[in-house]
């Protein structure tokens, strides 16, 4: 076939010329006719990285949104299936919503990711064939994620690359022939993710993790400064007392070179303990499903009170170094 097909540009009540001849077509019955013939589907993907915090009311709410808007179209036929992955690689599955009902919620191993998987044939307005379309949601529990990752990750992964890698918690897939149709399902899942509950980002710790990575050096840079700077002030103080002493300038030499060393390693292991406590703080993102998920999520808000008192408690010490800086002169 040596015809040629030109495509309009205005949606699908755009006509279109086939080949030489003066027959012309709607947009929508042209992506039918290429779906038919070549099978192929367009695809759309979109990712999300908001706080979600979802428990089985927030799934029903989804479920019906989804089925609401399937029954403004000619579904011919459809099925679904519901996967639930807990870690330690164990799955369950269920073929309808109706099933997924009857979820053990005393089961003890948390939640990582619950996929909802859709998949609808449906008779387009003005077409006599139906076409495919397939809805897949995931949702991610951002604690269980981080925790399943803090188990296998080596020494190495810091708490920011491990809150990197847990960053999405929810996702959606359209498979899907015209495009009207799938914009409908990923408008409606927009909507949901605006109504569930969430842990409010925030903009001071966020601007802090940004920083952390510098805590350290900045640390030891100041621990350097106030020991030079508090050296040079009691030079003079040696001079008047005892100018020519060389046990006393020894001591001084010792006392100053040493305790610089000792303060700038500890401002640095100070100032790596307090960016890490910056870098964990975990923001609470879930899938509350189970007793198991309910521990963890007891389990990290744990953690965050930990955080802060690491937080608390290392710029406490960073203080007391300040002030043992001051006084070195007293230990000659």
């Amino acid at each position: 076939m040596g015809n040629i097909i030109e495509h309009g540009e205005n949606g699908n009540s755009q006509a279109v010329r086939v080949g030489d001849s003066e027959s012309h077509v709607s947009l929508k019955v042209y992506q039918d006719i290429y779906h038919q013939v070549t099978g192929r589907t367009e695809q759309i993907r979109k990712r999300y990285s908001e706080n979600l915090l979802i428990d089985f009311s927030g799934i029903e709410q989804l479920h019906y949104k989804i089925m609401q808007l399937s029954d403004v179209h000619n579904v011919v036929a459809h099925n679904e299936v519901i996967s639930i992955f807990h870690d330690k690689d164990r799955k369950e599955q269920f073929t309808s919503f109706e099933r997924f009902r009857t979820y053990n919620a005393n089961a003890t191993s948390p939640s990582v990711n619950l996929v909802l998987k859709y998949n609808f044939s449906i008779i387009p307005a003005g077409l006599e064939r139906a076409q495919e379309y397939i809805i897949t949601v995931r949702l991610t529990s951002r604690v269980a994620m981080c925790k399943q990752i803090e188990d296998d990750a080596p020494s190495f992964l810091t708490g920011r690359m491990i809150g990197y890698i847990a960053s999405n918690t929810g996702e959606i897939t359209i498979d899907y022939a015209d495009y009207i149709i799938a914009r409908g399902f990923l408008e409606a899942f927009d909507e949901w993710i605006s109504g569930c509950k969430t842990t409010p980002n925030s903009a001071l710790l966020k601007r802090l993790q940004h920083w952390s990575h510098i805590i350290p050096h900045a640390g030891r840079a100041i621990a350097a400064g106030l020991t030079m700077m508090f050296a040079l002030r009691a030079i003079p103080e040696l001079v008047s007392i005892a100018p020519a002493i060389a046990e006393l300038w020894a001591r001084f030499f010792i006392v100053y070179s040493g305790g610089a060393y000792l303060l700038i390693t500890f401002m640095g292991v100070i100032g790596g303990v307090i960016e890490e406590s910056i870098d964990s703080y975990p923001v609470l993102s879930y899938l509350k499903l189970n007793k198991g998920d309910e521990k963890l999520i007891a389990t990290f808000n744990k953690r965050r009170e930990r955080v802060v008192l690491k937080f608390i408690g290392s710029s406490f010490v960073v203080i007391v170094l300040g002030i043992i800086s001051a006084k070195l002169d007293k230990f000659i």
